[in-house]
């Protein structure tokens, strides 16, 4: 009974995924007024590795409704599933560095930010990560020596040669990316703080300053949770991987 509520919950999670990104890219390339628009091409990239994620997910919870508990799945299937976990975690969370860089040179470089961030950096960068990530998607089948399906966490399971080394390179990553995102909207709250500090009080009027530094602050804020949601899951994959290698 509880592995069909398991399989439930990762249906309705993987279902969630679609429903909240799909809009977003829906929206983002038919809507004109985002031609232009820098961090709304890159946040619907995200969304990409997020729907991605999506049908990673369905595919674990099509997994547990379909076997049974002493039936196993097809062995190329769980590297898939796997390979896809690892690799469009990483990219969601390189995905997420690069909305903070670019919302950073909206506010701190208004004035350059266009001739920074072309079509074509913007496109270089976007492609680079997903060239990267599926690069590293086939690389880190290499020395698998056994993989099953747990039926406790509701993932593939993956016993390699060198069990260290594919946790700590994804731990590195999501690190990289969380000093990045931190650096960014630091920079933005400093930049926003100093820009209101600055102005006259009669221009910003009696709660402008208040609405200013505020808003700034909700969306460091609202990034960095993000960011630690995606490295909290990963790393709890990580660690059942290297707890279930070396038992």
């Amino acid at each position: 009974m509880a592995d069909y509520v398991k399989a439930v919950v990762t249906t309705l999670v993987s279902l969630a995924t679609f429903a909240a990104n799909i809009p977003v890219i829906f929206v983002t390339f038919r809507s004109r007024r985002f031609d232009d628009d820098s961090v709304a091409k890159v946040v619907a990239s995200l969304a990409g590795s997020d729907i991605v994620q999506g049908i990673i997910v369905a595919c674990c919870s099509g997994v547990a409704w379909s076997l049974q508990p002493a039936e196993h799945a097809p062995e190329w299937l769980l590297r898939v599933v796997n390979s896809g976990m690892y690799t469009f975690g990483m990219c969601s969370a390189w995905h997420l560095a690069a909305v903070s860089i670019v919302k950073c040179t909206v506010i701190v470089r208004p004035l350059t930010h266009f001739t920074i961030f072309t079509d074509r950096v913007l496109r270089a960068a976007i492609c680079t990560i997903w060239i990267v990530c599926l690069i590293i998607s086939g690389a880190i089948n290499v020395g698998v020596i056994e993989v099953y399906f747990n039926r406790i966490t509701m993932i593939p399971v993956v016993k390699r040669r060198n069990a260290v080394f594919a946790p700590a390179f994804a731990a590195i990553n999501f690190a990289v990316a969380t000093v990045i995102i931190m650096t960014a909207y630091t920079k933005v709250f400093l930049v926003v703080r100093r820009q209101v500090r600055s102005t006259p009080a009669d221009v910003l009027g009696s709660f402008g300053s208040r609405t200013i530094f505020g808003s700034s602050v909700r969306s460091a804020k609202n990034l960095f949770v993000m960011c630690a949601a995606s490295e909290a899951g990963e790393q709890k994959f990580s660690t059942f991987d290297i707890q279930q290698m070396s038992a």
